[in-house]
């Protein structure tokens, strides 16, 4: 699926002044980085290198520096905040105005754990969420909402929180972490009586035709397993639905091409649903999608279009679904 216009490409030059501004407090935040980096590991290296002549060990060799770089690397994040702060204020907020309409960005929020319930695309409830770079907007007439974040589970002595009751901080165990990526929610315009979930086909590529026949019949809502008659849709994804009819009238054949496109553009697994007029999609991701580049060039068109790559392919699937005309009526079944 390739990127959807050359409009971001614009977006990008006319932001060139704000960018090239920022130049000079990367480098000031790297050096800043080097110094801190140099100042507690170096001394550490001496030191250990000393006790190691007076007979300490290896134990005695090593311990300091490890002591100084966990220092460095706790003393990091708050030396790079400022400048990534002041990128994402005067970068990726305008960006994101030239993609959307009445966009709300928050660099520090995150799509709620209701979102990822809501999405019933895990099986392990989702009690709470970490994450950045919030987005919403409107794309045309459909509302968009999409950020990085990590949901996770909670669990206490009285057993796993949810995100309606959730653990005291007294009481709190372990967190476990169900999803890590990115997680896009779209309008849905295409009214259908149930729900259909698409999981990631993990036993396909290895297994083959195989895979049909050790793959449970429901999941964990009772939904049933259906097939759908697009090898290329089925060598990713795993249709769990209502029943076959909701899955065929949601899962059209121009859907399930565009969303097997993209699963092989992002080569990352992907799990989608549509349920209650949303379609939820989640990207199992580590990267992090609106991050300044530290050690390298800030004012680079391919750094700018790394920003969108994931945005632009939602956006694009956006379009290319007709998400934004409503043009269905509701399908009803007795």
């Amino acid at each position: 699926m390739p990127p959807r216009s050359a409009d971001p490409l614009r977006a990008f030059y006319r932001l060139v002044p704000r960018i090239r501004a920022l130049e000079a407090e990367r480098q000031k935040t790297w050096l800043s980085l080097a110094i801190a980096w140099t100042a507690l590991v170096g001394p550490g290296l001496l030191l250990g290198f000393w006790m190691y002549r007076v007979g300490g060990g290896w134990l005695a060799l090593l311990l300091p520096p490890l002591v100084g770089a966990g220092l460095a690397y706790w003393l990091s994040p708050s030396l790079i905040y400022p400048f990534k702060y002041d990128f994402k204020r005067a970068v990726i907020r305008p960006l994101m105005r030239e993609l959307l309409e009445d966009v709300e960005y928050a660099s520090l929020g995150s799509v709620s754990a209701l979102d990822l319930e809501a999405s019933q695309l895990f099986s392990i409830p989702v009690s709470g969420v970490d994450g950045e770079d919030l987005v919403i907007g409107r794309h045309g007439d459909v509302e968009v909402k999409f950020s990085e974040v990590v949901g996770y589970s909670e669990i206490s002595q009285q057993g796993r929180a949810t995100v309606l009751t959730p653990s005291g901080d007294a009481d709190l165990r372990t967190k476990q972490i169900v999803f890590r990526g990115l997680f896009f929610i779209a309008d849905f315009n295409k009214p259908a009586r149930g729900q259909v979930i698409v999981h990631p086909d993990r036993l396909e590529p290895r297994l083959g035709p195989l895979a049909a026949a050790m793959q449970p019949r429901r999941n964990h809502d009772e939904l049933v397993r259906v097939r759908m008659e697009d090898p290329r849709f089925e060598r990713y994804f795993t249709v769990y639905a209502s029943d076959s009819e909701v899955a065929h009238y949601v899962l059209t054949p121009v859907l399930m091409e565009e969303l097997a496109a993209f699963r092989e553009y992002v080569a990352a697994p992907v799990a989608f649903s549509v349920a209650n007029g949303r379609l939820s999609m989640a990207v199992s991701t580590r990267k992090n999608m609106l991050e300044p580049p530290l050690f390298g060039p800030l004012a680079s068109p391919k750094v700018f279009r790394g920003y969108l790559e994931h945005v632009e392919m939602f956006l694009t699937l956006v379009e290319r679904l007709g998400l934004d005309r409503r043009i269905w009526g509701e399908i009803t079944w007795n």
